[in-house]
């Protein structure tokens, strides 16, 4: 786990939008070396999976159609990468 301080508790004090624009970041990134730097691309997919399944457990994203989206996106991700 590369964000340990946020599994910890942290993340959960985060906004929706706060943790959507971090994951977003790190896919940015992803995105970005994936042309020039595998492992660089691989490792900072591995930080928005991570953060992504911190969304995904905190209970206020439970609502039906966030928690849906955030598997989708989880899915598609772990597709892409």
């Amino acid at each position: 786990m590369q964000h340990q301080e946020l599994a910890n508790g942290r993340w959960n004090n985060f906004s929706f939008f706060f943790q959507m624009a971090n994951m977003g970041s790190e896919i940015e990134r992803a995105l970005k070396w994936r042309e020039k730097n595998a492992e660089y691309s691989r490792l900072a997919a591995e930080r928005a999976l991570e953060l992504l399944d911190l969304s995904i457990e905190d209970h206020r994203n439970h609502t039906s159609s966030r928690l849906k989206e955030l598997f989708r996106l989880r899915e598609f991700m772990a597709d892409y990468f």
